[in-house]
């Protein structure tokens, strides 16, 4: 059906596309006052000042025993849970598992040694494993109380010689859609060394299989996470999305995304697109606005259907954003207000490669359902 329909957005088969894509952050109308344009030293300032935030946030997040441990039982430990054989007929995906999944964010910030498994923590099997879980040196062992939460034990680092790390799972509620029992709530805390480290609560609001939305949060001192997505195609040739996430500190926001994209359907081998979408890194704004038929995005100039800037979130100009044809490939390339123009990667990698890691996720979650 949708999937058949959507085949000509598989964005990551057409060069030009990705290229497109690599800028999509909203262009949204600003109106505030006493806003200037910044001249080519200011703006090289504020997005100096931009990557500096991304470097040193990255390290601090990456410190934090929540993030390590997260990484730690995600990655390097073998699962508790698929030892146990009558889970295994319960975590085979479905179709609507597999679509169901674009909320299972791997979130990703300055590089790709960055990655939160929110996915570990949304049990869609939590009734089979219910009970407590400990590591030893044989591996897992399992008793069956608590009847109404899943805990998991287990030493950290791994030499330790207890297990001082404690993943509880609870509050899980769950619904049918089309005969499969599907997480609509879960919470899940870890505690280090008897301290809160970590926190994931999960809900999802489920009309059908067709339309359904989801929302993360995530705390792990001082930062804190959330996510929300929704997905409809309900409503015949139409693709709806949408996401908002934030990433805080202390309290204050410091990374944000947000997107909304329309598709309406005309064929099967024509669509119209719409996308919108903002994203904030520390005191800079990207604005975007991408609206064209897919056909426009074989044979068109990226210049002519996408409108892409760059303020601070003051609301001062920094510049925009061109594509410049080069060697028969499209260049994305930043243009200061006095005209001068740089490609983007070499004046803001770090942003450049957000750029790209965010249009990666939401077109192939898109294209994926």
């Amino acid at each position: 059906m949708l999937n058949q329909n959507l085949n000509f957005m598989k964005m990551k088969k057409n060069s030009m596309i990705a290229l497109l894509m690599a800028g999509m952050f909203a262009f949204v109308a600003c109106d505030k006052d006493d806003t200037k344009n910044l001249n080519k030293d200011e703006a090289q300032q504020q997005i100096t000042n931009a990557e500096q935030e991304l470097i040193a946030k990255s390290g601090e997040i990456v410190a934090t025993d929540g993030y390590k441990i997260q990484e730690y039982f995600a990655t390097q430990l073998p699962s508790p849970f698929y030892s146990k054989s009558n889970v295994l007929k319960s975590v085979v995906p479905s179709n609507f598992q597999k679509a169901y999944e674009l909320t299972r964010e791997s979130l990703l910030l300055e590089n790709p040694e960055i990655d939160f498994y929110f996915e570990h923590f949304i049990l869609w099997f939590f009734n089979d494993v219910k009970g407590t879980w400990n590591w030893t040196p044989n591996g897992w062992t399992h008793e069956t109380t608590p009847t109404d939460n899943v805990v998991v034990k287990f030493p950290y680092p791994a030499g330790n010689a207890s297990n001082n790390v404690t993943v509880t799972y609870y509050d899980f509620s769950s619904t049918l859609v089309d005969g499969q029992t599907v997480p609509t709530d879960i919470k899940v805390k870890i505690e280090y060394n008897n301290t809160q480290v970590f926190t994931l609560a999960y809900s999802a609001t489920i009309a059908n299989i067709e339309k359904f939305s989801t929302k993360v949060d995530v705390t792990f001192s001082p930062f804190a996470i959330s996510n929300e997505e929704s997905i409809d195609v309900s409503v015949n040739d139409k693709v709806l999305y949408s996401k908002k996430f934030t990433f805080k500190k202390d309290g204050k926001l410091f990374y944000s995304e947000d997107a909304n994209l329309t598709i309406t359907i005309l064929n099967e081998e024509s669509a119209d697109v719409l996308i919108t979408a903002k994203m904030v890194i520390g005191n800079l704004e990207f604005r975007l606005k991408i609206e064209a038929n897919t056909n426009e995005f074989e044979t068109g100039n990226p210049n002519d259907i996408v409108l892409l800037s760059l303020y601070t979130t003051g609301g001062d100009k920094v510049g925009d954003f061109v594509f410049v044809e080069e060697e028969r490939d499209w260049v994305l390339y930043f243009k200061f207000n006095s005209g001068e123009q740089v490609k983007a990667e070499t004046l803001m990698p770090l942003v450049s490669e957000r750029f790209f890691s965010f249009i990666d996720d939401l077109f192939s979650n898109i294209s994926e359902n």
